[in-house]
């Protein structure tokens, strides 16, 4: 399965040392490895180690621009870059980026997607421990939010 990353989900992920759970191919957009990977950021050395051979360039700059008149430049070169190379998910957690992902066709997956689809695979075996290591790093975790994926977890107990 191919995903275009954004820097918040990799960034939560480093935070909790859990890339290891993003077993897909990823791909990660020029602008979002210099973000994740500025001198003096936090997890800087480890997200550097873990995404250097995953990067690519955008080729659509205009398409770019146009969508950087109301998001980030990372999150503008991710959802162009999950659109050139045709990808099965874009990996996103900042609200009005995944809302411009989905008008545009794209499947929207997030840090609580990724975990909780870690989960259903049997990879992990809980994920109340993980959230809470979220929010404990500092990551904004609405209630409601923590909830539902706590419901969802459990479904996949059921099953």
């Amino acid at each position: 399965m191919k995903i275009v990353a954004n820097s918040s989900p990799l960034i939560a992920l480093a935070k909790i040392k859990k890339l290891d759970l993003l077993t897909y191919e990823i791909y990660i957009p020029r602008a979002v490895f210099e973000e994740i990977t500025e001198i003096g950021k936090e997890y800087r050395d480890e997200l550097l180690k873990w995404a250097k051979e995953k990067v690519l360039n955008v080729e659509n700059k205009k398409a770019v621009e146009y969508l950087e008149i109301i998001l980030g430049k990372g999150e503008a070169e991710a959802i162009v870059l999950s659109e050139e190379i045709k990808a099965d998910a874009i990996l996103i957690d900042d609200l009005k980026a995944r809302e411009i992902a989905t008008l545009r066709g794209l499947k929207v997956v997030g840090t609580i997607g990724i975990l909780l689809n870690v989960k259903r695979q049997g990879t992990i075996t809980e994920l109340k421990p993980l959230l809470d290591e979220l929010i404990k790093n500092g990551i904004r975790i609405s209630k409601e939010l923590y909830e539902h994926a706590l419901k969802l977890a459990n479904r996949l107990l059921r099953r």
